[in-house]
């Protein structure tokens, strides 16, 4: 069987975790989900393409380092902080305009033009006009509640009026018809102003938001060395392999690669007992780990689709192809459980992951008797999923 491996290098990467906001944890290797993007950015694909990966590697050291975080805050606030102009309000990563900034922790106003700094005059004239029409809008509104108000007070007395005559005569039907139309008037009134509302000031103003800067944490690894197994269709790895001077970075945007190596590879079963190649840890799925219980080992749990559960049967156990090597002997499974993200789907226009469970370890082995196992030529040993 012949997959593509890539080998690369990183002087510093972060592949945060998204459950982690203000100290941002970052994985140890890359998720799957990660090296799928990357690929699929790096070829210009639109769909997803198939595609499993097995990933290993070693990071020489951790260290966490400080940022400037940003957030949008929920409502707009006059005296604080960025006010920024968003070109699409639905989707805050689509782009955005600074219209101004405070000055100080506090007594700004943007509205007063006090102690803040105008960076788009233009913008920061559409804040101030929107800002006039609201309080337009209000005043309109209270004259508006006050004639609604009115068709309803009269529409009370149309109604009590009619319980005083009989259900069939023609006054009845003509009481009826005219309480239908002050319903409709002051229903229309009511549905006309709110739709100039809309288009007028809350639609427009929506694009102005509060944008806030504070201090924040994450993880980053220094020294990364990767190894890749991609397997997919041959189309989908020439396309990889044509296109990879496009890949340049992996996590992060100023996380830059340095490619070692690229090629077709293949995958033989192992004749003899094998284990990971120069100190590396790799993701292993746990289903395919032989282990009797998962006692001494830590998790690292985020939102899973489905939890990992121990054998009942310990004979079933022997049939997986996996187990915790430590010199010749087989010994209980060790490491670190992560639920490690590779595809997504759609659901009520957000994307929910498939979380495949495994064991981060570096004293993992198989042998000739393990079943669906490989090994690349140099002797990198492989668990796609």
């Amino acid at each position: 069987m012949k997959v593509l491996r890539i080998k690369l290098r990183q002087s510093q990467a972060s592949f945060a975790k998204e459950e982690t906001t203000t100290n941002r944890m970052t994985y140890p290797l890359p998720p799957y989900s990660t090296v799928i993007g990357a690929l699929h950015a790096t070829c210009g694909y639109e769909t997803y393409h198939p595609m499993d990966l097995s990933i290993q590697g070693k990071f020489g050291s951790m260290q966490r380092e400080m940022y400037v975080g940003h957030a949008f805050l929920n409502s707009t606030q006059d005296d604080r902080n960025l006010l920024v102009y968003l070109k699409d309000p639905n989707y805050l990563s689509a782009g955005l305009s600074l219209v101004g900034q405070g000055l100080k922790t506090q007594g700004n106003s943007f509205l007063k033009n006090q102690t803040v700094r105008i960076d788009n005059e233009a913008l920061y004239q559409h804040y101030l006009d929107l800002n006039k029409k609201k309080k337009a809008l209000e005043e309109e509104k209270k004259a508006l509640k006050v004639h609604v108000d009115s068709l309803k007070a009269h529409e009370k007395a149309l109604k009590e009026k009619q319980k005083k005559v009989d259900k069939k005569s023609q006054a009845f039907e003509d009481l009826k018809k005219e309480i239908k139309d002050t319903q409709l008037i002051y229903k229309t009134l009511n549905k006309d102003f709110k739709d100039r509302e809309i288009r007028e000031y809350k639609e427009p103003y929506s694009h102005f938001r509060t944008l806030v800067k504070a201090p924040k944490y994450q993880e980053v690894l220094y020294d990364l060395d990767l190894v890749i197994h991609i397997r997919a269709q041959e189309e989908t790895l020439k396309d990889i392999q044509k296109n990879i001077n496009n890949l340049v970075c992996l996590g992060r945007s100023e996380d830059f690669i340095d490619l070692v190596d690229i090629g077709m590879v293949d995958l033989v079963p192992l004749k003899k007992t094998t284990g990971l190649l120069n100190n590396y840890k790799i993701y292993v799925n746990l289903d395919r780990i032989n282990q009797n219980s998962l006692e001494g080992m830590d998790k690292e749990e985020g939102p899973v689709d489905r939890a990992y559960c121990p054998p009942e049967d310990e004979a079933a156990e022997e049939d997986k192809p996996f187990f915790y090597k430590e010199g010749n002997q087989k010994r209980q499974a060790k490491g670190t459980v992560y639920y490690v993200n590779k595809d997504y789907r759609i659901e009520g226009g957000k994307r929910v992951f498939n979380r495949i469970p495994c064991l981060y370890t570096s004293a993992i082995g198989a042998d000739e008797e393990s079943e669906g196992v490989y090994m690349d030529s140099e002797g990198y040993l492989t668990d796609f999923n």
